[in-house]
This record gives C-alpha cells, sequence and structure tokens, in this order.
C-alpha cells in the first residue's frame, strides 16, 4: 500500500533528500519510539538489516527499545 503525504514546499529543507527515503525513515523511527513496531519490523519497513535499524536510530538519537517481544522475536527468527 502506498500513501501519499502533501509537504509545504517550505518544509522540504529540513527534510533530506530523497524525500520518500527520508520520510519513511522518520516514520519506522518514531513507529518503533511509540512501540508500534519492533526492531526487526522497523528494519523490515526500511528494507535494512538490523544493525543497520540499529545505525538509523543512533542518527535520528533515539534509544533502544528491547523488551520480552524482541527477545522472543529474535529466538525464533534464530531458529528458523
Amino acid at each position: 500500500m502506498g500513501i501519499s503525504v502533501n509537504i509545504p514546499d517550505r518544509m522540504t529543507e529540513y527534510i533530506k533528500e530523497p524525500y520518500d527515503n527520508s520520510v519513511q525513515e522518520l516514520l519506522a523511527v518514531e513507529l518503533y519510539r511509540e512501540g508500534r513496531l519492533t526492531l526487526r519490523q522497523a528494519a523490515d519497513m526500511l528494507n535494512v538489516g538490523t544493525q543497520e535499524m540499529l545505525d538509523v536510530l543512533l542518527r535520528r538519537k533515539s534509544y533502544l527499545n528491547y523488551g520480552r517481544e524482541e527477545l522472543n522475536e529474535d529466538i525464533s527468527y534464530a531458529r528458523s
């Protein structure tokens, strides 16, 4: 599914080009911060690995939210 977002021209100076990638990265980080996505889901949203997602979080001055759900997901992934 695709979503269109109208961003006023005066705001584009605050968003890195390419805009689609920058907005998608911002959305993935914010959904992760809110606990709506796990680290792996956020990484999948950006088509990157978990290590690169950790780099994105660091660059965006976010924290690592690693709890029981993420641990169980990582264990399941490792067993598959």
